[in-house]
C-alpha cells in the first residue's frame, strides 16, 4: 500500500508538472500570436481602416501608433516584452489622466490648460519660423562682411589664453630621408611642403598646417604622444626643437606665439564671428518676418482690434 501511494504521488507531481508546461506553451503561443497580430500581418496593413488595439476610457489605440514607435526589433522575445511594456504605459498614462481630470480643483486645470494651449501655440509658430527660415534665409557669410565685423569689434576679441601655430612630425630613427626630411622640415618652403606631404605615410605622427592658431588642448591633442612636461618646454621655445627616444625621432617648430590679453587673429576667431553674424541676421529677419505677417493680416481684414 506504502508502494502504490508513493506512485500515485509520483503521478500527481509528474501530472501537475506536465500541466504547468503546457500552460507556459500556450501563454508564449498566445502571445506570438498576438504579435504577429500587431506586427507582422500584412492583411491588416493592407486595410484601409487602423486596427484597433486598446482603449483606456475615450482614449484609443491603433495598430499604426505601435508600428510609428517600433520600426525594428533584436528578437521576437524583445518584440514582445517591448510592445506589452508600451501598451501597459500608454494605458497607465491615459488612465492617470482621466483621474487628473476629475480629482484637480477646476482653477489648476484651468492653469493646466492655459500652458498646454501657449505651450501649442509656441511649438508650431517656431517649427514655421525655422521652416521659412531654412526656406529663404542665405546661411553663407561673406568675408568681407567677416572682416568689416572683426574691424569693428577687435576689443571684444581678447584672447583669454595663448595660442600657437607649429608644425610637427615624428618618424622612426632608421628612415632612410631621415636627413633630408630635417632640414627641408627646417626650412619649409613651398617645395619643402610638396615633400614633406609625399613622404606623410613614413611619419608616425604629422601636423605640417602651421598656418593655423590652435589653443592649449588642441596643442596637447596635437602632441599627445609627449608628456606634459616635453609640451611645456616646446611651448616656451620659439626656435627648432628635436627630441629622440629609442623608436622615433621628434621635429617641432614652433612658428608664433600670442600670448592671453592679445587681440585673436581673425581666422582664430572667423568661425564665431559667423556664427555671431548669422544670429544678428536671423533675429533681423525674424523681426521683419513676424511684422510683415501683421501688417499682411491687417490689410487683408485678418487683424482687426475693437
Amino acid at each position: 500500500m506504502l508502494i502504490n501511494s508513493t506512485i500515485f504521488k509520483k503521478k500527481i507531481v509528474l501530472g501537475a508538472m506536465m500541466l504547468i508546461n503546457c500552460l507556459q506553451i500556450l501563454k508564449r503561443a498566445i502571445f506570438n500570436c498576438f504579435f504577429v497580430f500587431l506586427i507582422c500581418c500584412d492583411s491588416i496593413s493592407s486595410s484601409n481602416q487602423d486596427r484597433l488595439i486598446a482603449r483606456a476610457e475615450n482614449h484609443y489605440l491603433f495598430l499604426s501608433d505601435i508600428e510609428r514607435n517600433f520600426k525594428t526589433f533584436r528578437s521576437e522575445e524583445d518584440s514582445l516584452i517591448k510592445v506589452s511594456n508600451y501598451i501597459n504605459s500608454w494605458a497607465r498614462q491615459k488612465l492617470l489622466y482621466e483621474k487628473s481630470l476629475i480629482n484637480l480643483p477646476e482653477k489648476k486645470i484651468s492653469e493646466l490648460s492655459h500652458l498646454v494651449g501657449e505651450y501649442e501655440y509656441d511649438l508650431f509658430v517656431n517649427a514655421y519660423r525655422e521652416f521659412v527660415l531654412k526656406s529663404i534665409m542665405d546661411t553663407s557669410i561673406a568675408k568681407p562682411l567677416i572682416h568689416s565685423y572683426y574691424e569693428d569689434n577687435k576689443r571684444n576679441f581678447l584672447l583669454k589664453e595663448p595660442i600657437y601655430r607649429l608644425r610637427h612630425i615624428s618618424f622612426p630613427l632608421d628612415n632612410v630621408d631621415r636627413r633630408e626630411i630635417t632640414r627641408r622640415f627646417k626650412r619649409f618652403d613651398k617645395e619643402d611642403v610638396k615633400f614633406l606631404d609625399s613622404l606623410s605615410f613614413q611619419f608616425s605622427n604629422h601636423f605640417l598646417l602651421d598656418f593655423m592658431w590652435l589653443n592649449q588642448m588642441e596643442v596637447r591633442d596635437q602632441l599627445n604622444y609627449m608628456d606634459q612636461e616635453e609640451i611645456e618646454k616646446l611651448l616656451k621655445s620659439p626656435d627648432y626643437y628635436e627630441l629622440k627616444d629609442t623608436l622615433a625621432l621628434y621635429l617641432f617648430q614652433l612658428v608664433e606665439r600670442l600670448d592671453r590679453g592679445n587681440i585673436a587673429p581673425i581666422s582664430f576667431v572667423e568661425n564665431t564671428i559667423k556664427d555671431i553674424v548669422f544670429n544678428q541676421r536671423k533675429l533681423d529677419f525674424l523681426r521683419s518676418f513676424d511684422n510683415d505677417i501683421l501688417q499682411d493680416a491687417i490689410k487683408t481684414k485678418k487683424f482687426e482690434e475693437y
